[in-house]
């Protein structure tokens, strides 16, 4: 019985961490990798590609092996594309047993269920409930003339699986014990990751102790891998790698666990090999910031969520912080110029005004990070906000992303004149090439800095030929 676990990434530099956790589930399960697989044992190949890739060169490399099993991870990045593909599947491996994973399907699993050929949708975290769907395939494999099928009493009693037509069976999976799965990659893996320079990916840490309504960990209490563990894992993450990117959804919520870590981190200094953490402006100890502040150029990337700095809009995501006290530490971070420091700010949250968004921009505009993010809510499906959007008169999306459409503050006309104004943006400021003459404008711009880049706009789609950027940036 051949199991085929297909990754779709967004663009070829990333990696699936899901791939590597679930190949070791699969052998403490005993399954042996490859796809020749005798009569009576079950073997799991995975296939790893991104959304850029023709969906009939893919269909062709799945027929071409001949899974039994074809399980899918997904997420809102990739389920568009990956829908067309699943009908063409059933269409020419009518016997196969189509599975859904991830984040994605877990949050709309009854949806999925009904729309899409799939039989089966692993919810939540898939360590545990993938390795005991292999041990029963294994078990029905003795079966040599057994056809697969989501009615079988043994897969119904599979604990975290939703089947087709069987959801009064479902039963939750228990959570992993973080402590007990193994380390998550193979040196061969990593050697493999480290000479194709793509990132890698890696969790200390799952769920979040904040309850922001829009992010889906919101409703997953936090949970450490032990730390003596983690310690342990770094040096052979560093080994050959060039982006080692931590999952973490706070890398700071337990303080002391980060400067642990980050003193590690900066033992394993080489030229060549960087740090991405997601972190929260607010309540940074000192001893921590000292770190970043003394660490080697550019060798940590810090990502750092501030979303906005309307009080209003803050408590209404329940977001806790208070910006006023956590600037100055922001400040001090840029000038010391050693880390890389991305501030993400997103539109369309519930009470902002085109007025406070545009404050909240200047002012992080004007703060000289290295990146400054203008993104857009999303209001993912199970999360918080989603069943408090309709109070709050959001009116998003209903296919991935669930990008916020419009807002009783914030109509459709301003959205849509603000992603005009997010492309330019992008292409003036984040290229960092005009970067000085850009906050010299902003300064003294009437509006501030989103207004001189919806004036930018403007100019771009009224001009008769293709302004570059240098004249684009003079004529503000």
């Amino acid at each position: 019985m051949r199991v085929l676990l297909i990754a779709v990434n967004s663009r070829y530099i990333h990696s699936s961490p899901v791939l590597s956790a679930l190949r070791r589930a699969a052998e403490e399960a005993g399954c042996r990798s490859g796809m020749a697989a005798a009569a009576d044992e079950v073997t799991l190949a995975t296939l790893e590609t991104t959304i850029s890739r023709p969906q009939s060169e893919l269909l062709e490399e799945i027929c071409c092996l001949q899974p039994e099993v074809v399980a899918f991870s997904t997420y809102i990045w990739n389920i568009s594309w990956l829908k067309p593909l699943l009908y063409d599947l059933r269409l020419l491996l009518p016997e196969a047993l189509l599975l859904l994973g991830g984040p994605e399907a877990t949050a709309r699993s009854q949806d999925y269920l009904a729309e899409l050929p799939v039989d089966g949708i692993c919810l939540g975290e898939g360590e545990g409930p993938f390795a005991a769907l292999l041990r029963t395939l294994s078990g029905l494999a003795q079966l040599r003339a057994h056809r697969l099928s989501p009615h079988d009493a043994a897969l119904r009693a599979l604990d975290g699986w939703l089947w087709r037509d069987h959801a009064r069976d479902y039963s939750p999976a228990q959570l992993p014990d973080l402590a007990a799965l193994p380390f998550l990659y193979s040196d061969q893996e990593l050697a493999e990751l480290g000479r194709e320079k793509r990132v890698i990916y890696y969790e200390s840490s799952r769920g979040c102790p904040f309850r922001c309504s829009f992010c889906a960990s919101a409703k997953t209490p936090l949970r450490e891998r032990p730390l003596r563990l983690v310690l342990a894992e770094l040096p052979r993450l560093a080994a050959t790698a060039t982006q080692i990117k931590f999952v973490d959804r706070t890398f700071n919520a337990d303080p002391a666990r980060a400067v642990a870590i980050t003193e590690r981190v900066l033992a394993l200094y080489r030229p060549g090999l960087s740090w991405h953490f997601e972190i929260s402006p607010f309540a940074l100890p000192a001893e921590l910031v000292t770190l970043w502040q003394q660490a080697p150029r550019n060798y940590l990337r810090l990502e750092m969520g501030v979303q906005t700095l309307h009080a209003q809009s803050l408590a209404a995501v329940g977001r806790r912080g208070d910006w006023l006290a956590a600037e100055p530490t922001v400040r001090s971070l840029i000038a010391a110029g050693r880390v890389h420091l991305h501030l993400d700010l997103i539109a369309g949250l519930p009470l902002d005004t085109p007025a406070q968004f545009a404050a909240s921009f200047h002012r992080l505009h004007q703060l000289n990070a290295h990146y400054l993010q203008l993104g857009f809510l999303k209001v993912l499906p199970d999360s918080l906000l989603s069943t408090d959007a309709a109070n709050y008169g959001l009116v998003y999306s209903s296919q991935p992303p669930y990008q916020v459409l419009a807002t009783p503050q914030m109509p459709a006309e301003y959205l849509f004149a603000l992603h005009r104004t997010e492309h330019i943006f992008n292409a003036l400021y984040n290229k960092a090439a005009f970067r000085s003459e850009l906050l010299a404008k902003a300064e003294r711009y009437p509006g501030g800095a989103l207004a001189m880049y919806a004036r930018a706009a403007a100019l771009a789609a009224a001009a008769p030929a293709r302004l570059d950027k240098s004249e684009l940036v003079a004529a503000l």
